[in-house]
């Protein structure tokens, strides 16, 4: 959700700077056949971003294949999800290549496993983050195209940390954050003078939590779909966010627009979050350039694994006219390293091709965050991130947890209970 409202602040700066020369017309709904010229006329459904970098992308392959035509039609996820549901069940009215977001195309690839065509056949999946392959993978088929990828850092304010003569490299462990969140805020007041808190925290969401969960590298649901919120390796994550908490170093925020403004009132000297942060961090907060830095996560005992959040993927219409041609735009889109780093540099689009690494952009950094290259931290966990199963059920799994979460967060709830009942009620749920 942070990702998808990050993106729609992007596009509303971005939005126009396209050329005019792809049509971008409503399409969803009508046959796909060859216009009288002889082209072949592909439609595409994605939300603000994405859509330009898709679009950017046409343009690249149409100078060797001027007989393939796009027609582009941008709606918000909600929108696209709804159009695909019924599109899907119908069989009829869906664009050729559709952008999903990664939590969510498993949902779509249980409940119409022949919905999409299967491109095994052109995705190397040694070329991409293995977790992006996890993710549009199930039983057996790959239902899409990776695309953007969401690997996590510890970005943190380097003025605050020295105020507090606090070293990044005594962060190694979530206890040793929260010994130097304490010493912070004794010292450090916000602009407005407010005492700075460590980290911000929604106690109504998963979010803390599932980091803490995906670093010791269990999900939700095991390989089979059952629900393991039991596991001794999701209750100590439980217990270590709520140790965090407890202590009084995070700052609390409710939604999108208040996590924003943790930036904006330069109230948290640390923010766990994906490197699409780096364009909030930016537009946000421009009066805190060369005040931040980037380190890695700490680590909590027994964790092997980064984290991810956020990402999308594109998936094609397993009914399209145009099979062969689809599928070499989408492969030519996302394996082309040039267009991969353009999409980073302009939209925040992250790549999940490992290959596009190399590129000059991101070997340079960002001088907003100093003189170190902050990209190595995101490449380097980006790799590391587990293969944890997705499930179908898992978005709607999601409200008990949040529930779960407040009961231990703000009600001051036992975990292990807690976490006990909320798997039988998952159980019940999903059984």
């Amino acid at each position: 959700m942070m990702r998808r409202n990050m993106k729609r602040m992007m596009a509303a700066a971005l939005v126009g700077v396209m050329t005019a020369s792809l049509a971008l017309t409503g399409c969803g709904g009508k046959d796909k056949k060859k216009s009288d010229s002889g082209e072949k006329v592909i439609t595409v459904w994605s939300w603000d971003v994405a859509l330009m970098q898709l679009q950017e992308a046409a343009e690249e392959y149409q100078k060797d294949h001027p007989d393939v035509k796009f027609e582009f039609e941008e709606m918000g996820t909600d929108q696209i999800y709804k159009k695909l549901s019924t599109s899907l069940a119908t069989g009829n009215g869906i664009a050729d290549i559709i952008s999903v977001e990664g939590e969510v195309l498993v949902g779509y690839a249980d409940k119409f496993p022949e919905g999409f065509l299967d491109v095994s056949d052109v995705v190397e999946t040694d070329q991409f983050l293995p977790s992006k392959i996890s993710e549009v993978s199930y039983k057996d088929k790959i239902h899409a195209f990776p695309w953007d990828a969401g690997p996590e850092g510890l970005f943190y304010r380097t003025d605050y940390f020295e105020q507090a003569e606090v070293s990044p490299e005594d962060i190694k462990t979530w206890d040793d954050l929260i010994e130097a969140g304490k010493k912070i805020e004794a010292v450090c007041k916000t602009p407005s003078g407010d005492p700075v808190k460590m980290i911000p925290v929604d106690p109504k969401k998963s979010t803390i939590y599932s980091l803490i969960r995906s670093q010791l590298g269990i999900g939700v649901f095991d390989e089979d779909g059952n629900p393991i919120v039991d596991d001794e390796r999701s209750i100590q994550a439980m217990e270590k966010a709520k140790e965090i908490y407890d202590s009084g170093v995070a700052l609390n925020y409710n939604g999108w627009d208040e996590y924003e403004q943790t930036v904006v009132n330069e109230s948290v000297a640390c923010i766990p979050e994906a490197v699409w942060m780096i364009g909030t961090i930016k537009d946000k907060g421009p009066q805190t350039e060369g005040k931040w830095g980037v380190m890695d996560l700490p680590a909590v005992e027994g964790g092997e694994y980064s984290c991810s959040n956020g990402g999308s993927d594109v998936a094609i219409n397993a009914k399209t006219d145009y099979p062969d041609e689809v599928k070499d735009f989408v492969k030519f889109a996302m394996t082309d390293e040039a267009l991969q780093a353009s999409g980073f540099e302009k939209y925040g689009l992250y790549p999940s091709y490992i290959p596009a690494y190399e590129n000059e952009l991101f070997q340079k950094g960002d001088p907003f965050f100093g003189e170190e290259n902050i990209y190595n931290i995101f490449i380097e966990n980006g790799k590391k991130v587990a293969e944890i199963p997705i499930s179908p059920n898992g978005q709607e799994a999601g409200d008990s947890i949040g529930a779960a979460v407040s009961k231990i967060l703000l009600n001051g709830e036992e975990v292990e209970p807690v976490m006990k009942d909320l798997q039988k009620e998952l159980e019940a749920k999903f059984k």
